[in-house]
């Protein structure tokens, strides 16, 4: 017996006790008591029923019909009407409702209990039936397929969202309508129509593959269809479903094409191909097997079992370990050298490409071999490596000859070298000596000549015409004197004797200025270092062999000389404003003049560099950057 939650809906209320009674007696649970429509709806909506017993007339303006319909439609509770009155408009109007009895009153207890027992049994089917609608709709409109149900008229009873998609038409258009009705295409109406019969008289599953095409071109399908069957006599009809594999079969297409593709590259390529299955087989054997080893069946059309005959025997345990990590599944793939026997008796050198093929269980199913002949790449391997070792002692007769010449050469750039290191210091010898000369010696004389001139000049009277001859003759000795004495200290400025380069040029700016009548200036920034007598020279030397330039060459009007310290590094600078360094002086034409070199080579000697630019805009630039 099913125990239930029932709501009783009665206005009188010795028969609602009674109900009450009645239904506790037999097990049922009473949720509440309504007398009128309003109070049951509240009642209702508030403690869910199974199960409502409503009295047909009820006061408060609501009659139980009207009650009934509505609670159908909020919560769905289903009713069972109890009433005194029989006639047929009223049952009439009751049907609306749905209800699942009526019980005419008076009623016994039993006839109230049993009622109540089908009522509550009826309701947890349809409960049951609803929810297996629901959930058979759910899977219908969720699953990937398209599923149809047709009568045995063809005309669709039931059709997913799918569909829709498939026809072309709304799904509200499609149900309970023909292909004809539709007005579908005649090849589609056709279709559906003949797999309709055909399915309806046949007691097995129709399988159909359908082709169709349209705007988003041809698409490819495949239909099962069945009849339903029933345990109850019932209309003929079928279920379709409808699967859409145009993927799949362009990918079947192409994997049928990349196999051919493949069957085509094994047996055109260069490269000898074999397979063996697991217990060694031969499997497959292209034509390039066939001509390293014949046929792939041996003395007595005994198959091949496995390709270790084909190794040469030195090398076939080196190659047995590797393929026996292959067959059990320890690699996917592996690469060996190994020699084999050609069937012309020659022993071949081969490279050996080997590919297990595995299941899902890591199984070997098979093992692929890729067989490079590469004996005429070792024997060229073999001749370059004789010649590389040919070329190599060569090479090593050619280096220690080398290396001696390069010996001997070093010994005479350096043996040159401190030759010109020796040239320099005679010529600077040379220099201060020239410079000592013409001090001591050409400015005494001079000195000499100027005072006995100068003497003789006194003693005539003041009238004589001789006298400013002789007063002339004095002041071209006391000029020819001046000029000696700069000459003098250019070659041998006595500064540079102390290592004092930034007075030597100080000197040497003021002593171009009076010889040459025209600007030359020189600054000096940073923290002026010590320098040694050579350093000091070789620095004098450049800025003295650039000014030369710019004056001989570039015709300048002013020169800037400038002297930078910083760190442990310096930098001298000419800057000129000529007409710039001649074409065929220039460092970019490849026509260094001697004075360049020299420049370059006393730089050098002070581990120093010198560059020279004549920019756009006129002049030249000379710089040497040098260490402290």
């Amino acid at each position: 017996m099913s125990e239930g939650r029932i709501l009783v809906i009665e206005d009188e209320e010795l028969v609602a006790a009674d109900i009450v009674r009645c239904l506790q007696r037999h097990g049922h649970t009473v949720c509440g008591v309504a007398s009128n429509g309003p109070e049951a709806l509240e009642m209702a909506l508030r403690e869910h029923p199974q199960l409502v017993l409503m009295d047909i007339h009820l006061g408060g303006g609501t009659n139980g019909i009207e009650t009934a319909l509505q609670l159908r439609e909020t919560i769905g509770t289903p009713v069972i009407f109890l009433t005194g009155i029989t006639e047929r408009e009223i049952f009439e109007q009751a049907k609306a409702s749905k209800p699942l009895g009526y019980l005419i009153k008076p009623f016994q207890s039993e006839q109230l209990a049993t009622m109540v027992e089908i009522a509550l049994e009826n309701a947890s089917l349809q409960q049951s039936l609803a929810a297996s609608e629901n959930k058979f709709r759910t899977l219908t409109e969720n699953s990937p397929d398209i599923i149809l149900r047709m009568d045995a008229a063809g005309r669709f009873v039931y059709a997913n969202s799918g569909a829709a998609d498939l026809f072309g038409v709304p799904l509200e258009t499609l149900t309970g309508r023909t292909c004809q009705e539709l007005r579908l295409p005649a090849s589609l109406a056709d279709f559906w129509s003949s797999l309709a019969l055909e399915t309806l008289a046949s007691t097995e599953p129709i399988d159909r593959d359908w082709k169709i095409s349209g705007p988003r071109g041809e698409r490819h399908f495949q239909i099962r269809a069945a009849t339903e069957h029933f345990s109850t006599p019932h209309t003929p009809s079928l279920i379709a479903t409808v699967r859409e594999v145009t993927v799949r079969r362009m990918q079947d297409l192409q994997l049928h094409e990349a196999s051919q593709r493949l069957v085509y590259h094994a047996n055109n390529s260069p490269l000898a191909v074999l397979e063996f299955d697991a217990d060694g087989n031969c499997l497959s054997w292209n034509h390039k097997a066939v001509e390293f080893f014949g046929g792939p069946k041996k003395e007595g059309l005994a198959p091949i079992k496995n390709c270790l005959p084909l190794i040469y025997p030195e090398d076939r345990e080196r190659f047995l370990q590797t393929h026996e990590i292959l067959r059990t599944g320890g690699q996917a793939s592996s690469f060996i050298t190994a020699r084999f026997i050609h069937i012309n008796g020659s022993l071949s050198h081969g490279e050996w490409y080997l590919s297990a093929l595995l299941d899902e269980d890591g199984r070997c199913l098979s093992i692929l071999c890729f067989l490079n002949d590469v004996s005429d790449r070792v024997k060229a391997e073999q001749a370059l490596l004789q010649v590389n070792e040919d070329l190599e002692e060569i090479v090593l007769r050619r280096t220690s000859m080398l290396r001696e010449m390069n010996e001997s050469l070093h010994h005479e750039i350096s043996a040159r070298m401190e030759l010109e290191r020796d040239l320099i210091k005679i010529s600077e010898r040379e220099h201060r000596r020239l410079g000592h000369d013409l001090h001591d010696g050409i400015c005494q004389e001079l000195a000499g000549i100027r005072f006995s001139v100068e003497a003789i000049s006194k003693k005539l009277e003041k009238t004589s015409p001789m006298r400013a001859q002789f007063t002339s003759i004095v002041d071209a000795a006391q000029r020819a004197i001046h000029h000696t004495r700069l000459l003098s200290r250019g070659l041998a400025p006595l500064q540079l004797e102390c290592g004092d380069i930034t007075s030597s040029l100080e000197e040497l700016a003021s002593t171009t200025e009076t010889l040459f009548q025209i600007d030359c200036t020189f600054e000096c920034k940073g923290t002026i270092p010590s320098f040694e007598l050579d350093a000091a020279t070789n620095l004098y030397r450049i800025a003295q062999e650039a000014i030369q330039n710019a004056i001989k060459h570039g015709k300048a009007k002013s020169i800037a000389i400038d002297l930078e310290f910083s760190d442990r590094n310096g930098r001298l600078t000419i800057i000129d404003n000529g007409h710039g360094l001649p074409e065929k002086h220039r460092p970019e034409t490849q026509g260094d003049g001697m004075g360049l070199k020299i420049m370059r080579h006393r730089s050098e000697l002070i581990h120093g560099t010198v560059t020279v630019h004549s920019p756009a805009e006129g002049g030249t630039r000379v710089q040497c950057l040098f260490q402290l």
